[in-house]
């Protein structure tokens, strides 16, 4: 694992390859071309940080995995790179030259820096100075690393890379581990589910077909007692004949017997026949008008308010009782609804792969059915009770 490279024996992570010569800064600066990596990770939340003789003169944010910096000659500057939760690093850029070089020009220089993760176990203090110095160098006649600078710190980087590259490795055997345990356990949670799915579509089609059976027996039910009550002949109403007895003949009175011999010639009585002429000397009775007083007296009228009795308002005696049946792979709500003798039961089964059924009295029923006939908010006055009731 490398910091930062130029020469082909440099294992730093910092990289950097000269252009061809032809390629030259215009005079009074000098241009670098950098390039941030984060290990296992990306460059959200990433920044380099770019201090001139000691003070902060910019901090850059965007367009890290590729981007140019124009310092200014004579100067010292350090870039850091930073991230929370991985060793930041520095580099060193001296830009002290002659002024014979500076007239001639810069080839610019580049680079790239990889930040590694953060272990709190893993002695980091050879990362408080910089990873790599460049500064001009005689010889070239233009700008490369410090070699004196690097060999000077190699050893302690080089010891560092080595105990996060056993830290990487144990993690990525460990993730490697978890992922493989995660899979083990998707594959039989995918397993288990389909067993549960394939259980569940064989009891569906089971009520299916016990439903359909069962309608079909209905209907030959049915078929059959219209088919009995059509054979069946009418019954024969016989209209009973009331024989009126024939009237009886009136009897004729019977003929008086004839009078005696002797009665046959009348007797005149002559009182009888003389009218006696003047007033009727009998006593007569002036009639007495009376108004005779009422035995009964009279009902006087009672005039009350007649209180009507209060009506009580009859309310269905309806119990509801709810019961909850958690399992490894389905929840299963069992809710009870009992008027009177009757009681019907409704069940809601929600399975855990994300299937959903309704059954009433152990048949299939839709989900409206459901909430219409066994929720407490469509059951008013219902009675609650829970399973220990």
């Amino acid at each position: 694992m490398s910091s930062i490279s130029r020469n082909p024996w440099s294992a730093l992570v910092l990289f950097a390859v000269a252009l061809l010569p032809s390629v030259l800064l215009g005079q009074g600066r000098f241009t670098v071309n950098g390039r941030m990596k984060i290990e296992g990770s990306d460059l959200s939340g990433a920044r380099a940080v770019v201090y001139k003789n000691g003070s902060k003169e910019r901090s850059i944010t965007s367009n890290l995995n590729k981007f140019s910096l124009d310092l200014d000659l004579n100067a010292e500057y350090v870039v850091s790179f930073e991230k929370e939760g991985y060793v930041a690093k520095k580099v060193s850029f001296n830009t002290k030259a002659p002024a014979e070089a500076i007239a001639n020009g810069f080839t610019p220089f580049d680079f790239a820096v990889s930040l590694f993760k953060q272990y709190d176990d893993i002695n980091i203090v050879v990362f408080n100075q910089p990873v790599g110095m460049i500064r001009y160098d005689d010889q070239t006649g233009d700008f490369d690393y410090d070699t004196d600078y690097t060999k000077s710190i190699q050893s302690q980087l080089q010891q560092v890379l080595a105990q996060v590259e056993i830290k990487q490795k144990e993690e990525a055997a460990t993730a490697k581990a978890a992922e493989a345990a995660a899979a083990e356990e998707a594959k039989a949670k995918a397993k288990a589910e389909a067993e549960l799915a394939k259980q569940e579509a064989a009891k569906a089609k089971a009520d299916a077909e016990a439903q359909k059976q069962a309608l079909a027996e209905a209907k030959a039910e049915e078929k059959r007692q219209a088919e009995a009550k059509k054979a069946e002949k009418p019954p024969v109403v016989v209209e009973k004949v009331v024989e009126k007895p024939e009237p009886k003949p009136k009897e004729r009175p019977a003929p008086e017997p004839p009078l005696p011999v002797a009665q046959a010639t009348p007797v005149r009585n002559t009182l009888s026949s003389k009218a006696n002429i003047g007033e009727d000397g009998r006593r007569t009775i002036a009639p007495v008008v009376v108004e005779e007083s009422p035995r009964v007296a009279p009902a006087k009228a009672v005039v009350k308010e007649e209180e009507r009795p209060a009506e009580e308002d009859v309310v269905a005696d309806v119990v509801r009782s709810e019961e909850l049946l958690v399992e490894p792979s389905r929840v299963t709500a069992i809710v009870k609804v009992s008027n009177g003798d009757h009681t019907d039961e409704y069940r809601k089964v929600t399975h855990k792969f994300g299937g959903q059924y309704y059954f009433k009295n152990g048949a299939t029923c839709t989900r409206e059915v459901f909430e219409r006939e066994a929720s407490a908010d469509q059951l008013a006055g219902a009675t609650p009770r829970s399973k220990l009731d």
